[in-house]
């Protein structure tokens, strides 16, 4: 496996307040890797100081060995970026913004933005000018320009936060699509990285609290279910011990929850289903030791 990203005891601080406490991880070539946490954890400053944006107080960023303090213009070539909305020109089209952004690096070719614009699906729309782009038209224009240079890396930040279930599916399928690109993506939308991402990097109040490859999910590993039954109250009384909330949710491995099941079987009420909630959201809470509500 040959390693793409290398991030090595990365510390910052803002206004004396430390915000990253000595940062660690390794990412490989092709993986796409979640970046998660709650607001304010350091994951937007973290990948502000990846792609340059952001100094740092100690430590080492490198990609495929170029290291970005002293090589930063060769590590840069190889990377794209998309932090927080996208910045381009509201009063161009979207032809005349990736022309633009074509113009800040080296032996880009019109196949190449026509390439690029056929993966992220805005062949119709190049004419047209930006200002009037909807939010998802305006991210998929916005992950054109961070991928006009061909990456082997893409870092983005957020790229689905405010859209709408079809938007946030049109650019996932889309990242999923990317077969050779590295890509480290930091998302609220669990369940989307959940789909998307091999590898899922948790961070809170600035510290990776763990790293969990998907194939490291195993039976014992607790998740949060719902049960759906023919006698709530009934129910409710027989999982006071076990539920989180009020809709008979509950939060356990699953050996835990077979008992759970047969618990009520034998208490004679019919479970219709067991609904498993999303895994990577379950696994986040156990990390910061709390429950979902």
């Amino acid at each position: 496996m040959i390693k793409a990203v290398s991030v090595r005891n990365i510390s910052k601080s803002i206004n004396g307040k430390k915000i990253l406490h000595d940062i660690n991880f390794d990412i490989y070539e092709g993986e796409k890797v979640g970046l998660v946490g709650p607001n304010g954890a350091g994951k937007s400053t973290l990948l502000k100081i990846m792609t340059g944006l952001y100094n740092y107080d100690t430590g080492e960023v490198s990609y495929y060995n170029f290291d970005l303090k002293n090589d930063f213009e060769k590590a840069m070539s190889i990377i794209g970026t998309l932090i927080e909305y996208p910045d381009l020109y509201y009063n161009l089209s979207g032809k005349r913004n990736l022309e633009i952004f074509k113009t800040m690096f080296k032996n880009v070719d019109e196949e190449t933005v026509k390439e690029i614009v056929k993966i992220v699906e805005m062949e119709k729309y190049l004419g047209k000018k930006f200002k009037t782009y909807s939010l998802g038209m305006k991210e998929r224009l916005g992950i054109a320009s961070s991928l006009i240079n061909k990456p082997k890396i893409l870092i983005l930040d957020e790229p689905t936060n405010g859209l709408d279930p079809v938007g946030v599916k049109k650019i996932m399928d889309m990242l999923k699509n990317m077969k050779d690109t590295t890509i480290i993506i930091s998302s609220h939308m669990l369940s989307e990285v959940e789909n998307l991402c091999d590898k899922v990097i948790f961070i809170n109040n600035g510290t990776i609290i763990n790293i969990k490859n998907k194939k490291e999910r195993g039976v014992k590993q607790k998740c949060l279910v719902s049960f759906v039954v023919d006698d709530y109250s009934k129910a409710k009384i027989l999982l006071n011990k076990y539920a989180v909330n009020e809709n008979l949710e509950v939060y356990a491995n699953n050996e835990e929850i077979s008992k759970i099941n047969k618990e009520l079987i034998f208490n004679n009420v019919s479970v219709y289903r067991i609904l498993e909630k999303n895994t990577l959201e379950s696994e986040f809470f156990e990390m910061i030791n709390d429950k979902p509500n």
